[in-house]
């Protein structure tokens, strides 16, 4: 076996994986006590999960992190043969570093660890990539942050899925990917470039410019641009006509494709001040990390040490492996354990601080962005496309008895979810982009889902069973999902608020609300031409009750309803529907569907307008069991009535409500209707590099 030297080390792989291994693990702790149980669930509530992390509680600092430290260029050159003992590392080599190393050239190894001393860092002039044919595990320090004219990648080329283990805490040296442990520091450090912005007018098959909203900050020639699907849901491949282009020139707003639009990508004027166009992602940037089309790697952190990652794309990440079942006579294949695109594993107080910013995951096969039990974590202008399972989300409860273990002040601001996937689809109960799970202090401001598939259930935004948190919610879009806007099912002991949130032409509703018992606030919100209608309630209030206020809910001539009823597990305190506008529907705007396996509906609609050419304003289903109470007032009247089953008769003044009326007293005096008036951003925040800029 050959001697360790100081200044680095390489050995031949074979024997030399196994003591690569065997040094990873040797004489440094883990950065926290691992909890039994493994990494999370690959699905988390499809498919169970492992034991769930202790619960938060844990003192918070009031001191701000440590400033991250300069990118050091003055080690020795990784080309310079003497550095390694006279032998350059090959693609044979496993690379033990421990001492300050600058990567000046293309290299190829066969493993590498970053010992506590040592350090890895691409020089900033080049364009260099350093390809991995098993894992990097950093203690040390690796960085990757060119200049705004060159590109480093960290490559991943022989990924063997089918060897993957799964896991928790520890680096498993079948399961090729990026791992940063210990006191390891990871910068990725990419050149800005606006992450997201929306096109400015709408676009047709055969365009080959796009006139944006805003002129975008570090877009390149040669950049590839995924553009949005915007199309109403009775239009073929509403949910999936994306366009994949590629930028030739950029002039101002104005961005010049290599060639022509495959869709048309409608603007869309919602109301309430609210018209959108097709999002513009771009899915470039000049760090890379990523496995390959045919093998996924992963990238894991469980270092104590808080990371820098900004402006990188990450992409083939994910590992599948085959499960049991099989769809069609193949396998389906499911999430391999704790092994995602970005993941911060059960990181508690230690991950404080952290900003992950202008971060693409893409064409990934399972979870893209995923804070495990990980609190303080910052998710600015990032993108997750094309990747399978929740994409935003951490692990799940093990089962529908047991609450989630809590992530604690994660804050999702101007991210997009585009393009999450399931297999097979049919099966993908409750997919969602951004699962909005357990703890206090989290946030999601200006963030949009798109082209979320899946099947009953799924949704842009859900809050998900025994799962609780306690979100800020505001100025969100969902819209081009296969099912629903937003998807709540919860059992709920807080209160929560959601606002400024918009709905437009996804499959299913624009707010499916459930389970049982709980207390929502929807204010200032505008759905509008969502296939099912504007809002299904599944849910009746736990104390407080549901409240639907000032909202424009717009069918578009989509749907039947703008709003209905359905079953009522459970018997609660009353859901009001105020001070909105429903228009646009079919039949009625407001469905009274509750279930004689249920419990009978317990709703008032106060102080609203009704707007549609067709139907009436409300509809009892004559296979509905008879109300608890439904108050009636429309906006402008100071009567509120009551409906029962009619037995045939007609409603008040000669309207076909299907419904008796008897007068009633309202809780609240009139009020007059208080539209929404939408403020959304058609850009991404703007962001920056670690050291400035």
């Amino acid at each position: 076996m050959l001697t360790w030297l100081a200044v680095g080390t390489v050995t031949a792989l074979g024997g030399g994986v196994v003591l690569r291994q065997s040094l990873a693990g040797a004489d440094e702790p883990a950065a926290r006590p691992a909890p039994g149980g493994g990494s999370g669930s690959p699905a988390g509530h499809r498919h169970g999960t492992g034991a769930p992390p202790p619960a938060s509680g844990s003192p918070r600092p009031s001191a701000p992190p440590p400033p991250p430290p300069p990118v050091d260029q003055g080690g020795r050159k990784w080309s310079d043969a003497g550095g390694w003992g006279g032998r350059l590392p090959g693609p044979g080599s496993a690379v033990r570093i421990t001492d300050r190393v600058v990567l000046d050239a293309d290299a190829k190894v066969g493993s590498l660890l970053v010992e506590p001393t040592g350090s890895l860092v691409f020089a900033a002039d080049r364009s260099l990539t350093l390809a991995s044919s098993g894992n990097v595990e950093v203690r040390g320090t690796l960085a990757l942050a060119p200049d705004g004219a060159h590109t480093h990648v960290l490559r991943f080329p022989e990924v063997d899925e089918r060897r993957f283990a799964g896991g928790g805490m520890t680096v498993v040296d079948t399961d090729t990917g990026l791992w940063v442990t210990g006191q390891g520091y990871l910068r990725l450090d990419g050149a800005p470039r606006t992450a997201w912005t929306r096109a400015a007018t709408a676009l047709k098959p055969g365009d080959s410019t796009i006139k944006l909203a805003a002129a975008p900050t570090g877009w390149q020639p040669g950049d590839e641009l995924a553009v949005t699907p915007t199309a109403p849901p009775d239009t073929d491949d509403f949910s999936t006509s994306y366009d994949l282009v590629t930028v030739e020139r950029v002039d101002g707003a104005t961005v010049t494709l290599t060639g022509p639009l495959k869709n048309a990508h409608p603007r869309v004027a919602l109301g309430g001040g609210a018209t959108f166009g097709a999002e513009v992602l771009n899915l470039s940037r000049n760090v890379r990390i990523e496995g390959t089309e045919n093998g996924r790697a992963h990238v894991h952190l469980t270092s104590s040490r808080p990371a820098d990652v900004r402006h990188a794309a990450l992409r083939w990440l994910g590992p599948r492996a085959n499960g049991k079942d099989s769809w069609n006579g193949k396998p389906v294949t499911e999430p391999v354990l704790g092994r995602y695109g970005l993941h911060f594993h059960m990181l508690l107080d230690t991950s404080r601080g952290t900003v992950v910013e202008g971060v693409v995951v893409r064409d990934t096969g399972s979870h893209a962005f995923v804070p495990h039990a990980s609190h303080g974590i910052t998710f600015r202008g990032c993108i997750s496309h094309d990747t399978w399972e929740d994409a935003y989300w951490w692990d799940g409860p093990i089962d529908t008895r047991t609450p989630q273990g809590p992530s604690d002040d994660i804050a999702y601001e101007g991210c997009v979810a585009s393009r999450t996937v399931f297999e097979p689809n049919p099966r993908g109960y409750r997919l969602t982009g951004f699962s909005l799970g357990a703890g206090t202090g989290s946030s999601a401001r200006d963030c949009v889902a798109v082209g979320v598939q899946g099947a009953t259930g799924a949704s842009g935004y859900e809050w998900p069973e025994t799962s609780e948190g306690v979100w800020t919610f505001e100025r969100c879009l969902a819209h081009n999902n296969l099912e629903n806007g937003v998807f709540v099912w919860l059992n709920a002991e807080h209160h929560h608020t959601v606002t400024q949130y918009a709905a437009y032409h996804n499959g299913g509703w624009g707010i499916e609300h459930g389970a049982y018992l709980n207390d929502f606030d929807y204010t200032a919100s505008v759905l509008y031409g969502n296939a099912a209608g504007g809002i299904a309630v599944h849910a009746l209030g736990r104390d407080r009750g549901t409240v639907f206020d000032g909202l424009l809910i717009d069918a578009a001539g989509q749907s039947d309803y703008a709003v209905a009823t359905l079953k009522h597990q459970l018997a609660g305190e009353r859901v009001t529907l105020s001070r909105s506008r429903l228009t646009g529907y079919r039949k009625a705007g407001v469905a009274f569907r509750a279930t004689g396996d249920g419990e009978p509906d317990d709703i008032a609609v106060l102080d609203c307008e009704f707007g549609g050419a067709k139907g009436s304003e409300l509809w009892l289903d004559p296979e509905a069991p008879d109300p608890k109470q439904i108050l009636f007032r429309p906006a402008g009247q100071a009567q509120t009535v009551s409906l029962g089953k009619a037995g045939g008769g007609q409603g008040l003044a000669g309207t076909p409500w299907n419904a008796a009326t008897a007068p009633a007293e309202a809780p609240v005096p009139p009020r007059a209707v208080a539209l929404p008036a939408l403020a959304f951003t058609d850009s991404a925040p703007k962001t920056g590099r670690v050291t400035g800029g």
